[in-house]
């Protein structure tokens, strides 16, 4: 997969496997963000990829900043910064 840096802004081959649910919701943080010029609370998260629940958004998150494609502030409120976008 290539992705693009956004703090680098190149483009480089990484081999990190997102499935559906997280790919969704990256696609979903960053396009709220293009609209909306802020970071998605987990509960619009919830709202906007049709979950109940925020402890999986919540779950979701951690794995996409493990995998450095994202980073937030814990306990800080719309504190989301997407790292790398796939293409």
């Amino acid at each position: 997969m290539q992705i693009k840096c956004n703090l680098c802004n190149k483009t480089k081959d990484f081999d990190v496997s997102l499935t559906r649910k997280q790919k969704k919701v990256l696609s979903f943080i960053i396009s709220y963000k293009k609209e909306n010029k802020q970071s998605p609370t987990f509960r619009e998260i919830a709202d906007g990829i049709n979950l109940i629940s925020t402890s999986n958004i919540d779950r979701y998150i951690f794995v996409l900043k493990n995998k450095n494609f994202i980073d937030y502030l814990p306990y800080s409120h719309r504190s989301i910064t997407v790292l790398k976008e796939p293409l």
